[in-house]
């Protein structure tokens, strides 16, 4: 054998061994897959929430401010509202409001058709504001149990 083919035959031995030995050694697991928001949260970067306003709101007021011969019906009751982990919801005629409430207690709500609802959560945990789109209601909720007046 020839200098050069012993060489050559050592770089191939030598080769295969670290090819075995990291296959051989213990392997990183992969990375966690990247969690995705739930599909309940609403559409687009949230500004910074709070759970301070949770709870449940019963409607006490609608007014229907849509222009005349709009035919959008009266309500005579808003429908409830919840808020969750600082993500506000309500239903109301087939539309689906999603949003969120700010620690100063603005909320900011829209449907997946591009209606509106924005208001604001007062000291005594009411809170009033205005759907618009095709049309226009003002409306208002007291949350249920809300006894006083928040604290500063």
């Amino acid at each position: 054998m020839t200098r050069s083919t012993t060489i050559v035959m050592r770089c191939g031995l030598l080769s295969v061994s670290i090819l075995a030995v990291s296959a051989c050694a213990p392997q990183q697991p992969p990375p966690p897959p990247a969690a995705a928001a739930p599909p309940s949260y609403a559409a687009g970067s949230p500004p910074p929430t709070t759970t301070y306003y949770d709870g449940t709101y019963i409607g006490s007021f609608v007014q229907n401010m849509s222009a005349s011969g709009s035919q959008c019906p009266n309500i005579p009751v808003a429908p409830a509202l919840t808020i969750n982990n600082g993500v506000a919801r309500f239903a109301a005629l087939d539309l689906t409001y999603q949003g969120y409430v700010t620690p100063q207690g603005d909320v900011n709500m829209t449907t997946p058709a591009g209606q509106t609802f924005v208001g604001h959560i007062d000291p005594h945990y009411v809170l009033a504001g205005q759907t618009t789109g095709r049309c226009v209601y003002d409306a208002s909720w007291q949350r249920r149990g809300a006894t006083g007046q928040k604290p500063n």
